[in-house]
């Protein structure tokens, strides 16, 4: 800017060069009628700028702004040829032109620059709050993921350990029918050798199998066991989280198990629940009050995503404590619970 304004002001503060060189018009009052009509339109200066504008000789003195010097050149002749020929020796003399930009405090293009520079930094800081949301929302749904697959996982194992199980009551059940049916077969003279040995071959058969059966099992438990600590570390994390996030409220394990088993839609409807609870319980709209059996625990039930139940108290340092959550199929165990406190 200070480039530009200095080469428009060497461009046009001589402009009345015919008058100069005529003797009509000195330099200097040449000089100030160029650079004062120049400033009068100048759309920098109406909006809050500054042109502190210095025209002078080689040897200093002051062309422009018009200022008082008891010099020479300051009371030329009015006869044109002594003041062309006056002008012409300043012209050969050589003319300094300075230019110094500046912008007024409190001026539009000041406060205009400040509201740019104020957009540009909110402009970075909206950018860096979507990359750290969007981060956020792909890490939830990676965990989401993991949850169902865990969960899938779980009930596909449970299935098989049921089957197995029935399986292996029957092998045993036949597996005792043969066995009584041996001893009958035993104590029969008529029984041939070989038809003994048949049925012994027959017997061993079926007992291997039931071994084969039985490591299944085992291996099946193991499997188990995994999903289940798999499945506690997730409760911790969520747990972790929950107390990072909501400082108001306390939430028991059995609350953060469930809410790992339920679909996402029902999670995410909890959570909002337990995010209201955390600002503002009054707001948060209750269903019933429930009383133990043994009378020693009060607390509320409040109803969200139709079929979901969320069950709160008040502690005694005025603290949410979120005893457990469930649905409406599983509000008797919520109920034998609240019951066991």
């Amino acid at each position: 800017m200070h480039k530009k304004y200095n080469r428009e002001i060497t461009n046009i503060y001589l402009s009345d060069m015919n008058n100069i060189l005529n003797g009509l018009i000195s330099i200097k009052d040449a000089i100030d009628a160029s650079v004062t009509a120049d400033l009068q339109n100048n759309v920098f200066m109406k909006i809050g700028g500054k042109l502190d504008i210095n025209v002078t000789t080689k040897q200093g003195n002051i062309l422009y702004p018009a200022t008082y010097q008891n010099s020479a050149f300051d009371n030329f002749s009015t006869d044109p040829a002594r003041l062309a020929e006056k002008n012409f020796d300043i012209l050969n003399e050589g003319i300094d032109v300075i230019v110094n930009v500046k912008i007024l405090h409190y001026s539009f293009l000041a406060i205009a620059l400040l509201l740019f520079y104020i957009l540009i930094f909110l402009g970075g800081l909206y950018g860096y709050y979507r990359k750290i949301s969007t981060k956020i929302h792909l890490d939830e749904l990676q965990k989401n993921k993991e949850l169902n697959r865990l969960h899938e996982l779980e009930n596909k194992r449970l299935q098989e350990i049921d089957i197995l199980s029935e399986e292996r009551e029957s092998l045993l059940s036949e597996f005792d029918q043969l066995k009584s049916t041996f001893k009958k077969e035993k104590s029969q003279a008529e029984i041939t050798e070989e038809d003994l040995f048949e049925e012994i071959e027959l017997l061993e058969n079926k007992l291997k199998e039931i071994d084969r059966l039985k490591g299944k099992i085992q291996e099946l438990e193991k499997s188990q066991n995994h999903i289940s600590r798999q499945k506690d570390k997730t409760v911790e994390k969520l747990g972790k989280r929950f107390k990072a996030l909501y400082k108001n409220i306390e939430i028991t394990n059995r609350a953060l198990a469930s809410l790992t088993d339920m679909t996402d839609e029902m999670s995410l409807k909890a959570e909002e629940l337990i995010h209201q609870l955390n600002n503002d319980p009054s707001l948060v709209p209750v269903k019933r009050k429930v009383f133990s059996k043994k009378g020693k625990t009060t607390c509320f039930e409040v109803v969200f995503a139709y079929n979901g139940r969320l069950y709160f108290r008040k502690s005694k340092e005025k603290r949410i404590e979120i005893l457990t959550i469930g649905s409406k199929n599983t509000q008797q165990k919520d109920m034998a619970f609240i019951d066991s406190l």
